[in-house]
């Protein structure tokens, strides 16, 4: 076992956990001046006062951190789309210079372009270039990422990334990897609609829960991908196969997909654009997390998702990247955090809270993950900062 002593703060967040996430305020990230936290390589052992580090620690091998350097947890990018091949640069210049999105899609472009490279990309490619992603996001202060499929909408390409998250579990034992099987990401255009959804439903979902390739999965449910008849049918099968559930929800239109996952019990409803007040109040009344994207939004340009909305109603909100190569190229999850602050109005408690805690519950970690709590996993972060309020305010740091 190991020590850190005398930190300028240890930012515990038990308190959020005591209010599962919700209704906080900025003295809910539970800090210890003066901290004290005793650890081995995996789990914490005790989190107090320097002065009250009890004696059967005092002997450990201890790093004086003089109080200027505070401790928070790992953080937690609970969604991205780490594994792809190629490159969407062309078509961001164009939406820079006035097409959009969903124009750009309907050309066969958006989705269809990356699916097109992962699909003739060879494993080791796209291993290589998610490994690179991955310590792009652990150097920004990500322990714990989840990383879906989704670019290869046919059996063959789906399980070959999803075996690709397999091999950085294998290759970066210092971080966490949650794999998301979203074979339902957009519909593929050398198959029938329903044939595809057989496909998954009868062959990628039975054999991605057998090889134990995906810990949950995720459908698109929107104008021009699926509908929440498909959606449900897709999650229902997943969830009679063991697996968590989460949609992409009202992020184009809405379609009262997050009511489907508050429905279903979701782990999360992500995105939430155009999500409407009954959606809002489902997601209040249930324990489906808000998974907000605002990294998406500032990159289309369209208007934030309404997290004060969502956070007075009594949702438990997260925070994520979006990590992707159309709508969202940045793993930095401190930036997401100061556009949180800036542009959805949240207070440093939620800010907190989004990247920790209600990022371990929205995919299903929240006993292990998220806080600075004995029994709790020691991948937390030493910040060169005295406070963690200094990580969103430093914009791009």
């Amino acid at each position: 076992m190991k020590a850190f002593i005398h930190a300028a703060k240890i930012y515990t967040g038990e308190a959020i956990i005591n209010k599962e996430g919700r209704m906080l305020k900025p003295a809910d990230v539970s800090a210890i001046a003066d901290g004290a936290i005793v650890f081995d390589e995996k789990k914490i052992h005790w989190v107090g006062t320097t002065k009250e580090l009890p004696k059967k620690f005092q002997k450990l091998k201890a790093t004086h951190l003089k109080n200027k350097n505070a401790i928070i947890p790992g953080l937690i990018d609970s969604h991205t789309h780490l594994v792809f091949a190629g490159s969407r640069a062309q078509e961001f210049a164009r939406r820079c210079a006035g097409a959009t999105y969903q124009e750009i899609a309907n050309e066969g472009g958006g989705i269809l372009t990356t699916v097109n490279a992962t699909r003739a990309a060879k494993f080791e490619e796209l291993f290589e270039s998610a490994l690179k992603r991955a310590l792009i996001a652990y150097r920004h202060g990500v322990r714990t990422i989840e990383c879906k499929s989704g670019y290869g909408l046919d059996h063959e390409t789906e399980i070959k990334c999803l075996k690709v998250v397999a091999a950085l579990k294998q290759a970066l034992p210092q971080m966490t990897f949650i794999s998301t099987y979203l074979g339902a990401h957009a519909i593929p255009i050398d198959q029938k609609r329903s044939q595809y959804i057989d496909e998954m439903l009868h062959k990628t979902l039975p054999a991605v829960k057998k090889a134990r390739l995906a810990d949950i999965c995720d459908v698109f449910i929107d104008e021009g991908y699926y509908s929440l008849a498909e959606g449900e049918r897709i999650l229902r099968t997943a969830k009679k196969l063991g697996l968590h559930t989460k949609i992409h929800a009202d992020e184009l239109t809405n379609s009262e997909s997050a009511r489907l996952a508050a429905k279903l019990h979701s782990l999360s409803a992500d995105h939430l654009l155009k999500i409407s007040e009954k959606g809002i109040a489902a997601l209040a009344k249930s324990d489906t997390v808000a998974t907000l994207l605002p990294g998406t939004a500032f990159y289309l340009k369209e208007k934030y998702a309404p997290a004060r909305a969502l956070l007075d109603a009594g949702a438990c909100v997260a925070v994520a990247t979006d990590f992707n190569p159309g709508s969202c190229y940045s793993l930095n999850l401190p930036l997401m955090m100061n556009l949180s602050a800036l542009y959805m109005h949240m207070n440093s408690a939620e800010i907190f809270a989004s990247v920790t805690y209600s990022a371990a519950k929205s995919l299903g970690l929240q006993e292990t993950k998220g806080a600075l709590l004995p029994g709790y996993d020691s991948d937390f972060i030493v910040l060169p900062y005295d406070h963690f309020e200094e990580m969103y305010y430093r914009m791009g740091w």
